[in-house]
């Protein structure tokens, strides 16, 4: 039977060895005959978890360096979040925010070749940065003087990247219908809420 104990063990043995170690080794160490070790390898390689390189007659199994912009970028906004005061992090994020719901405007001005998003066309666009970010959007209009976008499936494990998305969604909407706000309500759902009028009005 397959013990996630045994695994764990595995996993920590070949973490020890970078150039790579043989199954035999890590059967003897672990004290498996190498039929069961076999399997667990196997079951393990599956899992992305380690790998294993060809030297010869033997494998030399290791663990993959798993390094891409994208996890840089998160552990970068992770270090953030944990350092950086609160209120100097909204700061922050807002003026990113500002700064990319420009250059993604830009894009779907030119995508849907027109000088101003519509209200369904802007709807549209929330819609689509969440399935081309990898996860799943919901924006509805509200007697046009709101949108609201409800995050059904988050592309973040960051929270903080809520208020990211949200000057985005408020930076598109106002440069294509002339005034927007945002507010993030995050209940059991994440909804962030694009007013497109002024409290006065």
């Amino acid at each position: 039977m397959f013990n996630r104990e045994t695994e764990n063990r595995i996993i920590d043995y070949i973490k020890k060895s970078p150039i790579g170690v043989t199954s035999g080794e890590i059967a003897k160490s672990i004290g498996l005959n190498r039929m069961t070790m076999t399997k667990y390898l196997a079951i393990i390689k599956e899992k992305a978890l380690i790998d294993f390189k060809q030297f010869g007659m033997a494998k030399l199994w290791y663990i993959p360096v798993k390094l891409s912009k994208e996890s840089f970028l998160t552990k970068i906004m992770a270090y953030m979040a944990k350092n950086i005061p609160k209120e100097e992090l909204k700061s922050f994020s807002e003026k990113a925010g500002i700064e990319l719901g420009e250059e993604i405007n830009q894009m779907y001005l030119l995508f849907y070749d027109t000088k101003k998003l519509t209200f369904s066309q802007i709807c549209d666009t929330y819609i689509d940065m969440g399935k081309k970010l990898g996860g799943t959007f919901k924006a509805t209009v509200k007697l046009n003087e709101k949108i609201s976008v409800k995050i059904i499936k988050s592309p973040f494990e960051e929270t903080e990247m809520n208020t990211i998305l949200s000057a985005i969604f408020a930076k598109i909407a106002s440069l294509n219908l002339g005034y927007a706000r945002s507010l993030v309500s995050e209940g059991e759902d994440v909804v962030i809420d694009i007013f497109l009028k002024k409290e006065n009005q």
